[in-house]
């Protein structure tokens, strides 16, 4: 018996010792790749990663402060961009299930003082940006009543509403107005204790007047107080927001799949309420959900994988979204090798994005550029459209020209109805018409025979818009 005993425990030592190797190598790897995304990308953020069960590493590094004389901490709260947009989802998905709205309740039956078109639109199309509204313009210190002027000021919808699908803050405000005039409770207040109350997030601040700051806020963001569009959190209070969604705590499992799954007109992949986008099996079952902001240099991206109870939540201010989700995808590969035998796991390379973004920094572009055609071909670097399209739009923000000549080199390489899309998209923020011109002939003939409806919708209208600016 003492020596079934004594084997016993040597198992389970045995196996302990496996598990706190496992957790520590995973710690220190995580710990490497974002030192080298400082280092190389000049990464300056949060990294949470969790499981069902609690908190398994958080790792913070760079500055707070624009002068850098303030250590970045995790205490220190960002804005979340369009993440926030879940706020008055949930909130309008409660109300809903308590029987004091109806999805297809016109939304005049709450607001009133608004042009004819808005009795076109429902509760639904709000929640699915298909209303035909589209985004605001973004003044600095705006609040909530000034977005509300632009709205009213809109004399035309895009499209009939349920028709087609424009991303922006426009419904989000609506969708707050709504909730006010619901609940007889101002936005900050119902927001701030039925929902982040109610999911413990401790830290997080909803701003509804321009003189009032969150404190800790670490620097980058834009000085708004728009109800339903202004939150400021830290990346453990988005992790408690997740576990909410998931726990059935705010609204039902049923409820929050159905919002999910609902085939959108914003395309495949994208959740029909703003819960961003997910992936399913060949059975149709969700594996994994994320969503992402711009806020407009504070960057956050939220992942969920369901096969591995994996949560990653990222927060940064440098400037550079495309570094979140190649975060994101190694960390998670790092904790699959966590459950593999030696001889079954990855090799992991960082990003060949992080080279480029460290060679731009002492480099001309077009030097660079060249050396990675020259490495691309040669099959030195590998890398993907997606990879490529993000570096390009981050790229933007610093040097258009070699934005766009990055977002070529994508449609060379990747010649997509996508990657075409994307070098139209920044050919027309630069307003280069014609040379846009032959771009977006080619991005509807790709689009057609891929049969992808959505991109040649934008491209068709790319065109037009193309065509009046000549």
């Amino acid at each position: 018996m003492k020596f079934l005993i004594t084997c016993i425990s040597a198992i389970a030592l045995s196996l302990w010792l496996t598990a706190v190797k496992a957790q520590t190598d995973f710690n220190n790897g995580v710990d490497d790749v974002i030192a080298n995304a400082h280092k190389m990308a000049n990464f300056t953020g949060t990294v949470l990663i969790a499981n069902s069960d609690g908190v398994i590493h958080q790792s913070v590094i760079g500055f707070a402060d624009e002068a850098e004389k303030k250590v970045l901490t995790a205490e220190y709260r960002f804005a979340p961009g369009s993440i926030i947009k879940e706020f008055t989802t949930v909130a309008l998905m409660r109300l809903k299930a308590q029987g004091k709205i109806s999805y297809s309740d016109q939304i005049t039956k709450y607001l009133d003082g608004f042009p004819s078109w808005a009795e076109e639109i429902k509760i639904e199309h709000l929640l699915t940006h298909t209303s035909g509204l589209g985004e605001m313009d973004y003044i600095t210190d705006m609040e909530t009543a000034a977005v509300v002027e632009q709205i009213k000021a809109v004399k035309k919808l895009k499209y009939s509403p349920g028709q087609g699908f424009s991303y922006g803050n426009f419904v989000t405000v609506l969708r707050a107005l709504i909730i006010e005039k619901v609940t007889g409770t101002d936005y900050k207040s119902f927001i701030e204790k039925e929902l982040f109350a109610a999911s413990n997030m401790k830290n997080a601040f909803a701003r509804d007047n321009i003189k009032t700051a969150a404190p800790l806020t670490a620097f980058g963001e834009k000085p708004l107080a728009i109800d339903g569009v202004t939150a400021y959190m830290t990346a453990l209070d988005i992790y408690r927001w997740e576990k909410a969604l998931w726990t059935n705590r705010l609204i039902s499992n049923e409820a929050f799949k159905s919002a999910l799954l609902t085939p959108s007109k914003g395309g495949r992949g994208r959740a029909y309420f703003d819960f961003g986008f997910y992936r399913t099996n060949k059975k149709g079952e969700l594996t994994q959900v994320w969503h992402d902001g711009t806020y407009p240099k504070h960057y956050s991206l939220k992942f969920y994988d369901l096969e591995k109870d994996l949560f990653i939540i990222l927060l940064s201010r440098d400037g550079r979204k495309a570094t979140l989700r190649e975060l994101s995808s190694y960390i998670s590969n790092l904790f699959s090798n966590t459950t593999l035998a030696t001889a079954e796991k990855k090799t992991l390379t960082l990003p060949f994005t992080w080279w480029l973004t460290e060679q731009l920094k002492s480099n001309a572009y077009d030097i660079v550029f060249t050396e990675l055609k020259r490495r691309f071909k040669s099959g030195d670097i590998t890398t993907t459209e997606a990879e490529l399209t993000s570096s390009a739009y981050s790229l933007r923000r610093t040097n258009m020209d070699a934005a766009i000549e990055l977002m070529k080199i994508t449609a060379d390489f990747f010649p997509t109805a996508n990657a075409y899309d994307s070098y139209v998209d920044l050919l027309l923020k630069a307003e280069r018409y014609q040379k846009a011109k032959p771009v977006v002939k080619q991005g509807i003939i790709l689009a057609k025979k891929e049969g992808n409806t959505f991109l040649l919708d934008r491209l068709v209208k790319f065109s037009k818009d193309i065509e009046s600016n000549l």
